[in-house]
């Protein structure tokens, strides 16, 4: 029998509405009817270009914040707020789950590019002293996904959401890695979901296709109450390198993939190889070398050394910690992989 989460940290409730379509914007105003004093989270670009749309949308004024504006730490009133829209990039959404999760209100993800599996979970990324944490908060009420304005965010950020996607490959074979060998919580239905999120995208990664992977990748996460089927030693790795580097996060993570499945496949339980996942990046010319990431070896030996301390930190058990794997051995594989 598997053990799964303990009860208290799970979460079964995912979005009641999700629409992925051309103009989907339009499903705002059904829900909208039962609110009557929106506060709407997003940047001065998606302000300027699409907010007086979305307000014609809804019949409705909203109270607007700009995301680059508002700090975690102040005192915000938000005396009169029914509902919290998250319109925009990662930032927006993170900012809106956030205020959702302080004020119990509901939130509505309309996210303007695929980049990130972050759409639809309860989980935040919050920065403190140069480096990123998850701050769980809570789920959308629903998810809209208007392609008409996801085609338009520049192709950096799809290939990010594809990063966020295919790195699912290293996390699920290490989480079922560290069920076996420290019994680390499992479950065999989140599991599921998040493979034929991960199976889709590899046979089609229109953008369709990577939003819904997005959306069943964050429903797993709150159904299981953590982030760990999306997220293994590769995140990890991404964590730390965001001390020294401003590359996107998906771009980080898949970077990193490839070298946690070469170690997860002496272990046996990688499903897909290295190899596959390189091909897949660098016939989309996403970064699979220290120069196309902007990194150097040594640093990425220090990365990974701190990656391996977030990872026990966070009580999750690495395939770089089973196989005590040292820097020769590390930089043989970086050499192997084409890094």
């Amino acid at each position: 029998m598997l053990r799964k989460a303990r009860a208290d940290r799970m979460s079964c409730e995912g979005p009641t509405t999700v629409a992925i379509a051309e103009g989907a914007l339009v499903e705002l105003e059904k829900i909208m009817r039962n609110y009557s004093n929106p506060l709407c989270i997003t940047d001065e670009l998606i302000h300027s270009e699409y907010s007086s749309h979305l307000e014609d949308i809804i019949g409705q004024t909203c109270r607007w914040i700009m995301v680059n504006a508002y700090t975690h730490s102040a005192i915000q009133n938000f005396d009169g707020i029914d509902v919290i829209i998250g319109f925009g990039g990662g930032a927006s959404l993170d900012v809106a789950k956030l205020i959702a999760g302080k004020t119990g209100l509901n939130w509505i993800s309309v996210p303007t590019a695929a980049s990130h599996d972050g759409i639809a979970s309860e989980v935040a990324s919050v920065s403190h002293d140069g480096y990123k944490y998850s701050q769980k908060c809570k789920g959308p009420l629903a998810v809209i996904a208007d392609i008409s304005i996801i085609s338009k965010a520049p192709p950096r950020l799809k290939l990010a959401g594809l990063g966020d996607i295919i790195c699912k490959t290293a996390s699920l074979a290490e989480w079922k890695l560290a069920y076996e060998e420290k019994n680390e919580a499992f479950d065999k239905q989140v599991y599921s979901i998040v493979e034929n999120a991960l199976d889709n995208v590899l046979r089609d990664d229109s953008i369709e296709t990577l939003i819904q992977a997005e959306i069943d990748a964050g429903k797993a996460m709150s159904i299981f109450g953590s982030s760990r089927p999306c997220s293994g030693t590769e995140h990890a790795i991404s964590h730390a390198m965001d001390r020294t580097s401003k590359e996107l996060h998906g771009l980080q993570v898949a970077f990193a993939t490839p070298i946690c499945l070469y170690y997860l496949q002496e272990t046996g339980f990688a499903e897909h190889g290295y190899g596959e996942i390189l091909d897949f990046m660098r016939s989309r010319q996403m970064p699979a070398s220290f120069n196309e990431i902007g990194n150097a070896p040594t640093t990425f030996l220090d990365d990974v050394h701190h990656a391996v301390k977030i990872m026990k930190k966070r009580g999750r058990y690495s395939v770089l910690e089973h196989l005590n794997v040292d820097d020769s051995n590390l930089l043989s594989a970086c050499q192997e992989l084409g890094y």
